[in-house]
């Protein structure tokens, strides 16, 4: 039986294809004694939930499945994601895969219900709610020079499945893979993990000996960026965080840090960083010191230039500017992996990190326990990996302690004072070879052997990632569905008052006693704080277009709001879809929301009696002008004699 095994484990580890493997995995699940999974979790209180569930499904009443499942909907629910009782597993344990199922059925439930007993309005507000407490994933890309050529697996298995989260972020060379996914819909991504991948290379020609002399005698590094620059733009389409957040729904996260002493690194995105130019971010994050030149940031400008980002400053133009341009470098020094970024900007709560830094996966794999001990190493598999654990936290302690004692030793003790694992680590099982070539380029071989073990380390990890992810996928799908189903429902309503209002006025005068409602602008805070696809401006102009404002003469207001799209709620931002991974373009930061809809009805009110009082002065004897004498318009004049 022993044999067994050791010929099974054999098999996944050399398996190209996830049906091998999945072969391999079963047939080693049923040579492998079965394990006592209550160690793990809690499988009573697990049970007990769903009969709870199915309980109150077979009820039949929508009200009382969202009020407890919006008191007690948790990822973690008995501890059940816990990474062990996944480990090596094919498949989610059976009575949490049930739980799971039966929280998708009810979530369904509600979503495609017609009963006049919910609202649109409240289902939506459940959807959006649920999702916001339960919780969003992350997926974080570590830096590792070529070894970074791990990630391509990782990202295409996920791909595959239909597991990627809609937040990807990394430093180093984990943020041209985020590039990559940042700025493609979900069609361009697939074509491009057909094929396109084999063309990646990430350093120029190093030349002669005395070409890299000269180089690094003048610019302090080894290799020339511009080779990588051009790789970036060519994949990057000279997209901006903005632009690629507007066209894909994804949001991008790229760590920088700064040569300066006192300045913090940062995590440029959409909501931070808006109008930077996504490759020269790329550029600056993998500009390792000695390695690459520090790079500037660039950006776009209002008319679409490219423009530094940080331009230099001086108050007397007559002295020129002498201020030298800020530049920035590898995030990975201080920031590989942004957990706390994302948590405070998207409400993060799991992350899936593929590790593949070369000071890292030693730590994190100790496989040359394994060669060293042999069959007695195997024995205390358990006592070792406690041990790795142990080494690893005292190696972070000691290395804070000396951070805070002011012993900088060059930026070192940074490296290894930061978080090397999320809540489902991938790590690179690298060799020696992989570590002899990491400042080169791979050769097709060595690119495809690279990707080939980021699939096979993240078939391991499945098992986990659908316990951890499956509801939250539900939950973004239902809030797709139910936001299509509102903007129909909007458009239906805005092309009934259209009518209605051109059956009015011509059959007869328009009562303006209407339109003296109260001319207080809706709170942008309350409008930034809900989700939905399509830019405010955008439905601004399409309402005013068909309503009654569109004859008054007036020119657009839907520019003058450009202004607002920098406001936004980053926990609740992403665009939606009628399909979870069929991403639609959005109108930016600043959504179509329930809120706006009383902007768009004020403008439309401010029009129309614009409209109303033309008609009025060139009528003084009508009966509308007795009603609209006194109206909101002339309050700021009281104010003012005030």
């Amino acid at each position: 039986m022993a044999y067994r095994r050791k010929f099974w484990r054999i098999v996944m580890r050399t398996a190209l294809t996830y049906e091998e493997w999945a072969l391999a995995a079963k047939m080693l699940d049923k040579e492998t004694p079965k394990m006592n999974e209550s160690n793990f979790y809690d499988v009573e209180l697990v049970r007990n939930k769903i009969q709870e569930l199915r309980n109150r499904r077979e009820d039949g009443s929508l009200r009382d499945i969202i009020f407890c499942m919006r008191a007690d909907l948790i990822r973690n629910l008995g501890n059940m994601c816990n990474p062990e009782l996944h480990k090596g597993r094919l498949q989610v344990p059976k009575l949490i895969k049930d739980y799971i199922d039966e929280v998708l059925t009810q979530l369904r439930m509600v979503c495609d219900s017609d009963s006049e007993e919910l609202s649109l309005e409240e289902k939506l507000s459940f959807m959006h709610e649920t999702r916001h407490a339960f919780g969003r994933t992350a997926l974080l890309l570590s830096g590792g020079a070529s070894l970074g050529a791990f990630h391509i697996g990782v990202v295409k298995t996920l791909v595959e499945h239909k597991l990627l989260p809609r937040i990807i972020a990394g430093s180093s060379v984990g943020s041209v893979m985020c590039a990559i996914v940042g700025t493609r819909s979900w069609p361009e991504l697939q074509s491009f993990f057909e094929d396109s991948w084999r063309s990646l290379q990430f350093y120029d020609q190093l030349g002669g000996i005395f070409t890299v002399v000269r180089r690094v005698m003048r610019q302090g590094a080894v290799h020339e960026i511009r080779h990588m620059q051009w790789m970036l733009r060519r994949l990057t389409s000279n997209l901006t965080f903005q632009e690629a957040y507007d066209m894909t729904g994804r949001v991008l996260g790229i760590t920088v840090c700064s040569p300066r002493k006192h300045e913090p690194p940062r995590c440029l995105n959409y909501l931070t960083s808006p109008h930077v130019v996504i490759w020269s971010a790329v550029s600056a994050s993998c500009a390792f010191p000695g390695l690459f030149e520090a790079q500037e940031l660039m950006a776009k400008d209002r008319s679409g230039e490219l423009v530094p980002h940080h331009p230099p400053f001086n108050l007397d133009p007559e002295e020129g500017s002498s201020t030298t341009p800020r530049r920035w470098r590898d995030g990975s020094l201080e920031v590989d992996l942004p957990m706390m970024q994302l948590k405070e900007l998207f409400n993060v709560d799991h992350f899936i990190v593929s590790q593949a830094n070369p000071h890292i996966i030693p730590w994190l794999r100790m496989e040359f326990a394994r060669a060293v001990g042999g069959n007695f190493a195997a024995k205390f598999s358990r006592f070792k990996l406690s041990l790795a654990h142990l080494t690893e936290m005292e190696v972070k302690h000691r290395c804070s302690q000396i951070l805070e004692l002011g012993f900088r030793m060059g930026g070192l003790t940074k490296i290894f004072a930061q978080d090397w694992e999320g809540d489902v680590t991938v790590v690179m099982p690298a060799t020696v070879s992989q570590y002899l070539k990491i400042l080169q380029n791979p050769t097709l071989v060595e690119l495809q052997k690279a990707v080939n073990q980021g699939r096979r380390c993240t078939w391991e990890k499945l098992s986990a990632m659908k316990a951890n992810c499956g509801i939250e996928l539900a939950l973004d799908e239902c809030v797709s569905i139910l936001n299509h189903m509102r903007r129909l429902k909007q458009s239906a309503d805005r092309a009934a008052a259209a009518s209605a209002s051109a059956y009015a006025s011509s059959h007869g005068p328009t009562n303006t006693a209407r339109f003296s409602a109260s001319k207080t602008i809706p709170s942008w805070n309350c409008i930034a704080r809900e989700n939905s696809t399509g830019s405010l401006e955008e439905d601004l102009l399409e309402s005013l277009h068909h309503g009654v404002g569109s004859s008054s003469g007036m020119p657009p207001p839907g520019r003058s709001l450009r202004a607002h799209h920098s406001a936004c709620d980053g926990s609740d931002s992403e665009s939606e879809g009628v399909n979870v991974h069929s991403w639609t373009r959005s109108g930016g930061p600043l959504m179509r929301t329930t809120s706006a809809n009383l902007l768009i009805d004020f403008v439309q009110n401010l029009d129309a009696e614009a409209e109303a009082n033309k008609g009025l002065m060139a009528h003084p004897s009508s009966p509308g002008f007795q009603l609209g004498g006194e109206d909101s318009f002339s309050q700021p004049k009281d104010d003012d004699n005030r």
